[in-house]
């Protein structure tokens, strides 16, 4: 497996595009998404975030920290699981000032089993979280989590990065969302097994389907935030770094989007060794959110110790997850009684609100 995996990268790097086909190969329709922009309306004009060196601030010149969790499930089902309920505790309960949401591409086209109406039923249950955050001042990190790569729905999940159909996703999500200005647009969870230079520019690229090897040309992070800003939105835009989000190096170094109002991701968990190598070049330099980071019961002390940490450097965070089931959890059941590691991150999100 390593074997084929290391023949894939090679090919995608000397950019020998080969579709391999099967019987069992599902490609997607072109989509063709809405392009209408939703009108906010709350007065929350003092939630618009800019950067500036390494720290992120409000309309008033104000560093913003912020800390809450991640709310998964619209990235794998049509209409989520307990999604409503959910924000509400989050928010009401565990005070979150600051929610995650994992999308996904081939739903919000509408291209998925059980989908009708090109995806308005996905889109409208996204709109009423980002409305009902907005209502509460609390922001919201809307995530791509998954794609399928080049129109290859049978794929859906995450991938080393992006394909052409993502471009025309955040086209869409941009233009939605951009009177929010509580939004950040997290433009691609988790890249990895690809180069830097992949990263920034895309290029040739390999991905797995049930059935087949699949090349497709993946779409770098530069142009994908060009998209974001010719929709005309000024939200604060997110890029995780390599290894699952989790390698900043190439920040640190010099590596970085050409814009402005950036900030960098890093995913931390217990397993990924020398965690803070991994990114304290890169928050230095630039702003950097932790959007994703978590552990179980045994591990409260890496918790305590990355709270402490992006206390240290003003940097916000989401724990992962607040669902019963994407572990690790924060919640043990749909009551929202909180797991031990939940226990940790309430209390922090209490103490710091």
């Amino acid at each position: 497996m390593k074997l084929n995996k290391l023949f894939i990268l090679v090919l995608g790097t000397l950019g020998l595009i080969i579709g391999l086909t099967s019987s069992g190969r599902c490609m997607a329709a072109p989509p063709h998404p809405p392009m209408r922009t939703l009108p906010c309306p709350y007065s929350i004009a003092s939630m618009q975030l800019h950067t500036s060196g390494n720290h992120i601030y409000d309309a008033s010149g104000t560093i913003v920290v912020v800390h809450g969790v991640d709310l998964p499930s619209m990235e794998w089902t049509n209409r989520g699981t307990h999604i409503h309920r959910s924000i509400a505790a989050a928010i009401k309960s565990w005070h979150c000032q600051i929610i995650r949401i994992p999308t996904s591409d081939a739903r919000w086209f509408g291209q998925m089993p059980g989908q009708t109406h090109g995806g308005r039923v996905y889109r409208h249950i996204l709109d009423q979280l980002i409305r009902y955050a907005a209502r509460h001042h609390v922001y919201v990190v809307f995530d791509l989590h998954w794609t399928d790569m080049d129109g290859h729905l049978s794929a859906l999940g995450q991938h080393r990065m992006p394909g052409p159909q993502s471009i025309i996703f955040w086209r869409s999500a941009a233009r939605r969302y951009k009177n929010f200005p509580n939004v950040l647009f997290d433009i691609y969870n988790e890249p990895h097994g690809i180069p830097w230079n992949l990263w920034l520019n895309g290029g040739p690229c390999a991905g797995e389907t049930p059935h087949s090897v699949v090349f497709y040309r993946a779409t770098g992070m530069q142009r994908l935030y060009t998209v974001v800003r010719h929709a005309g939105a000024s939200n604060i835009v997110i890029a995780g770094g390599l290894s699952w989000a989790f390698n900043d190096f190439g920040m640190a170094h010099g590596v970085l989007l050409k814009g402005h109002n950036v900030v960098y991701d890093c995913h931390i968990y217990p397993w990924k060794h020398h965690w803070r190598r991994s990114f304290e070049g890169a928050v230095k330099k630039v702003p950097v959110i932790f959007d994703e980071f978590g552990g179980n019961g045994q591990q409260l002390a890496f918790g305590r110790k990355v709270i402490n940490f992006a206390a240290r450097h003003r940097i916000s965070w989401c724990a992962w997850s607040f669902h019963t089931q994407a572990g690790p959890v924060l919640i043990k059941n749909w009551n929202y009684r909180p797991s031990t590691f939940g226990k940790l991150i309430k209390k922090a999100i209490l103490q710091h609100r």
